[in-house]
């Protein structure tokens, strides 16, 4: 599969801040940018699919219980998903300086990883249940406001992980919440409205 058909967009509203999505593992482009036109009805979406792996195990950066992740792999797709998001933006005249990522387990985790260390340059995150992931060299700023969900019977992402991750941002200066929910790995719809209602507030605030 060529680097441009992992890439897909949907139009909205050029005064919104467009949306990054970045998908679960074995997600596809039509279910993510289903799932974010619930979350932000108006802005303009796009999706990166990861570039590891194929179909269902496709994604972001290789994690398997054998060994660790690869830290040079991750800040490649970093930097690459990064550079393809703002490359869409200007293609098509939106404001990426307003960029949203919107996350989901794997793609979750990249998109901590890329909003700590500035290479995913997105100025609000919404992370559910993001696996965890040290970024080596992370930028403060004071501009970054993360939304972080957990559910208490995942056996895939702990709370205590999402935990983590949710201080690993508010070291470099963000503005996090975190809602734990009772669910597992799959989204409850507590959290997706959870979510939405984070949203649309920060949004309409910015």
């Amino acid at each position: 599969m060529d680097e441009e058909s992992l890439v897909e967009w949907l139009p909205g509203a050029n005064t919104e801040p467009p949306v990054l999505l970045l998908q679960g593992t074995g997600g596809t482009n039509q279910e993510i940018l289903t799932f974010g036109r619930r979350l932000a009805p108006q802005s303009p979406l796009l999706t990166i699919a990861g570039r590891q792996g194929l179909g269902a195990q496709r994604q972001y950066f290789q994690q398997t219980a054998a060994g660790p992740v690869d830290a040079q792999q991750v800040a490649t797709e970093a930097a690459w998903i990064g550079q393809k998001a703002l490359q869409v933006c200007a293609d098509h005249h939106w404001e990426g300086q307003r960029l949203i990522v919107i996350g989901y387990s794997n793609g979750a985790a990249m998109a901590a990883y890329g909003v700590q260390t500035g290479m995913i340059p997105a100025v609000t995150a919404v992370l559910f249940h993001p696996l965890w992931l040290t970024a080596p060299v992370p930028r403060k700023t004071d501009e970054l406001a993360v939304w972080l969900s957990a559910g208490r019977r995942d056996p895939l992402v702990s709370v205590e992980t999402v935990s983590r991750v949710e201080s690993a941002c508010k070291k470099v200066g963000a503005e996090t919440t975190l809602e734990v929910t009772n669910g597992s790995h799959q989204l409850t719809p507590q959290e997706v409205l959870a979510a939405r209602l984070w949203l649309t507030h920060h949004i309409s605030n910015s």
